[in-house]
């Protein structure tokens, strides 16, 4: 009888063991993990808060890119000045900017602003490409220059607009636009907006959009629609 509480004290022992054994395990591998998870968020931050091009006049905006990693074209077209951004590696197109300055009438600008020539309204977007369909987030902004002076008056608007032709259109475009302070003046502003691409399509170019993040959905007369959800976000700053 002895012996076999003497065995089952040890077995309770063993076991005790090697639970124990097992938590230290598991906290190293979370901790590890934790640590792991914070260096990346820590880098992203970084890229996000660094990583500026310039568009135009000095004004710059934010990409989500390490620069070193990515090719820089510019542009001009349509009155904008573009800067488009490729993947050094591959070449692929990632995304693109446009910067657009325009002079304004008396009747344009606000009550508190008489000079008219220091007065632009100024019109900004980021594009992106999903298959054959292009988009763009727009702002439109008036700006109050002087000399080196610059500051954002207002935000006019924010919309989203088709950038390529074909047989496909927006839904349900969302967007706006903040300035980073809380108040106007300021010198940057912030652009957000969400929108669904619909795209007439057959059963053969079902691939034209991301696979991973659209729906299909079958109409009778074989005909299809791929949708997909995209947004876009920017930041925008004078100096």
């Amino acid at each position: 009888m002895k012996k076999i509480i003497y065995f089952l004290i040890l077995i309770a022992l063993a076991l005790l063991i090697v639970i124990a054994y097992d938590l230290v395990d598991v906290n190293s591998q979370k901790s590890s993990t934790d640590v792991s998870t914070e260096n990346t968020l820590a880098k992203e931050a970084k890229t996000a808060n660094e990583n500026k091009i310039k568009l135009k006049k000095d004004v710059y905006t934010n990409v989500p890119y390490d620069i070193s990693q990515v090719n820089i074209s510019r542009t001009e077209s349509d009155g904008f000045s573009r800067v488009e951004v490729f993947d050094k590696n591959t070449g692929k197109f990632l995304e693109a900017y446009g910067e657009k300055a325009e002079t304004v009438s008396k009747s344009d600008i606000l009550d508190n602003l008489n000079d008219i020539s220091k007065i632009s309204k100024l019109t900004i977007y980021k594009e992106r490409t999903d298959g054959s369909a292009v988009t763009r987030l727009y702002t439109v902004l008036t700006v109050y220059s002087d000399g080196s002076f610059r500051q954002i008056e207002s935000i006019d608007k924010a919309y989203w607009e088709k950038a390529s032709d074909g047989d496909w259109k927006l839904e349900n475009p969302h967007a706006s636009a903040i300035s980073t302070t809380g108040s106007f003046p300021t010198t940057e502003i912030e652009t957000s907006g969400t929108t669904t691409i619909k795209m007439k399509a057959t059963l053969f170019t079902v691939g034209l959009l991301d696979s991973s993040a659209r729906s299909v959905l079958s109409i009778p007369g074989s005909t299809y629609y791929l949708r997909k959800i995209v947004e876009l976000g920017y930041r925008y700053s004078l100096y």
